[in-house]
Formats: structure tokens, sequence, C-alpha cells
């Protein structure tokens, strides 16, 4: 069965489009994928629906040194499919992998069908967990759904996820910050934060500092100074903002809010870290 067939098959099977494959073996995987980037000129996709404008986070599909550096750890990954002959509905496969290496986000995810008559698709990685700072992805698309392992990929995007730097919260690396908040207040950042770990080279989780100074003000109500280095604020921060994200948990927002005011920095951080 051709492509543009094989697609107008799938598509007239609404109720369990899975119950279609075209024909095609279903052995391919995020770390092995089925086919390369499709030509539009090559006759294997005369007719098919392919996808033609790629877009991640808001910015154009690009690579190499037009690779997109996004500020969220969650962006969107957009894409629209060619116009003309063939099914209005579209059952699309993302692909995400790490840009030359495994990540634990590599997978294959089939998209969501935002306009039939438009041939839209797309992808919001909210659902997927978060991707890490630092790192850098690519990801593609084409007009068949997962369990269908025809070709028609679309070429590569590329993109990079910013890295966290003590900039993000208006503090210097090399120096310590003091912020004094209501030792109630401490108490339910320790809750989100987890017990403090020493680990094997004897330090301790950075909101360690956090700790000893809700134990020494015991049964204290009123508010109490906890000193830091920016760096560790930085994360203490991030952890904050993550957990808020991932449990889409207001009271956790704001206590990431309260500690930035008190750095001197953003009235609501983010992080990179998506915000209802």
């Amino acid at each position: 069965m051709s492509l543009a067939e094989c697609q107008a098959a799938v598509a007239a099977r609404v109720s369990l489009p899975e119950t279609e494959t075209c024909g095609y073996d279903s052995t391919a995987t995020a770390m092995n994928p089925l086919g390369d980037t499709a030509a539009p000129d090559d006759s294997e996709y005369a007719g098919a629906v392919m996808p033609a404008q790629l877009s991640t986070g808001g910015y154009a599909c690009g690579s190499g040194s037009d690779r997109p550096v996004l500020d969220t750890v969650r962006p969107e990954l957009f894409a629209t499919f060619t116009a003309g002959p063939g099914p209005d509905l579209v059952y699309s496969t993302f692909q995400l992998t790490g840009l030359d290496h495994y990540t634990d986000q590599d997978r294959q995810i089939q998209g969501s069908r935002d306009d039939w008559g438009g041939r839209r698709a797309s992808v919001d990685l909210r659902r997927y967990g978060s991707l890490e700072h630092g790192e850098s992805y690519r990801w593609r698309v084409r007009a068949t759904p997962p369990w269908v392992a025809a070709g028609g990929w679309s070429p590569w995007c590329e993109f990079t996820v910013a890295q966290v730097t003590p900039d993000d919260l208006g503090v210097d690396a090399g120096r310590d910050y003091t912020v004094t908040l209501p030792v109630q207040t401490w108490r339910m950042v320790l809750a989100v934060l987890g017990p403090v770990q020493r680990y094997v080279n004897g330090g301790y989780s950075t909101h360690a500092p956090i700790r000893d100074a809700v134990k020494r003000a015991s049964a204290a109500t009123g508010e109490i100074p906890v000193t830091a280095s920016g760096p560790a604020w930085v994360s203490i921060v991030e952890r904050l903002c993550s957990t808020a994200s991932q449990n889409h948990a207001p009271e956790t927002w704001e206590l990431a809010d309260a500690v930035s005011r008190e750095l001197g920095g953003p009235e609501h951080p983010t992080l990179g870290f998506p915000r209802d």
C-alpha cells in the first residue's frame, strides 16, 4: 500500500485506527527509527500528506547555528501538513531524541489533531515530563500514526534548552545571600524539597542551611534568616519551580515567589518551568 493510500485508510478508521497498519512491519522505536528524511520529489510520496511547516516553542525549525535556545523545559512542537488531495484527518507521529546521544526523553508520540481542515498537529511536552536545562534535542514528524511504521519524515528540527544561571534570579555566583521569611514558610519549603542528603564527598543538599536555621529556631513563630550562596538559592528556587509546575501546585509557586522576592529577583520566577 502506498503512503497516500495508507493515510487515507487510517483516516477512514476513525473509531479504531490502530487496526489499520497498512501492511508495514511496526518495528520502529525512538532508538531505532524507521526511514530517512522524505524527499518531496520521490515518487514514493506522490499524493501523500507531508509535513510542511515546523516550529519549536514558537521558533521556526532550525539546526546547527540556527538552532533556537528555548527558555522552557516543556516546549510545544508544532507542525502543519500539505494541502491538496487526501484525508483531512491526519494522524501524526512526533519523534524526539537527544541531539547526538540517548536521553531519558527519547520517544515517539502521537500528535494532537488541532485542526482537521487546516491539517495541523502538535505535542505539548508538559504531558511527558521535563527536558533538561543545557541539553540539546532534535525532533521530526510524519503524517502517519506510531503504530504504522511508514516513512514520510520531515527534516530534523534542533533546539537547546537554556541553562539556568544565577542571572535568572539576579544573584552573583560568588557571594552569599540572606533570605528572611517566617519559620512556617521555611517549613513548607523543606516539605517540598524533602530530606537533606549527605553526599559521599561530605557535602550536603543545597537546602541544608534552611533545615539548620529551622532547627535553631525551635518553636519560634516569627521570621528567621537563612544564608546560602547565590548558586544554592538558584538550585532551591529551580526545584520549587519544577515541583510546582509538575504538580500544578499554586502554593509551591508562592514559595518560589517569596524566596525570589527576598533575593531581589523576579516577582514570579519560572526558571523554564511552565506556570499554569
